[in-house]
C-alpha cells in the first residue's frame, strides 16, 4: 500500500492512498478553491485514522498537498 508523507504540524505522517483521494477530487473537477478542509479530511479518513483533535491541522496540510497535486496535474512540465 502506497503511503505519502505529509507534514502535519511538526510531524511527518504517512497517509495511505492519498493519491487516490486527490485523483478523486481532481477527476470530479474540483480545484483547490472548490474544496474545504473538512471534505478532504473526510475522504482521507476513509483510508486513515485521523484523530479528532487534529482535524484542523490535517485539513490545512491536506489542502496544501492537494494544491501541489492539482498544479502538477494542470502543468506537468513545471
Amino acid at each position: 500500500m502506497k503511503r505519502t508523507l505529509v507534514n502535519i504540524g511538526d510531524a511527518a505522517v504517512g497517509l495511505a492512498k492519498l493519491d487516490r483521494v486527490f485523483e478523486k477530487l481532481y477527476n470530479s473537477g474540483k480545484s483547490p478553491d472548490d474544496i474545504d478542509g473538512e471534505e478532504i479530511v473526510d475522504l482521507a479518513s476513509f483510508y486513515n485514522y485521523i484523530p479528532a483533535d487534529a482535524v484542523g491541522a490535517y485539513a490545512e496540510a491536506l489542502v496544501r498537498e492537494y494544491t501541489k497535486f492539482y498544479r502538477e496535474q494542470e502543468h506537468p512540465d513545471r
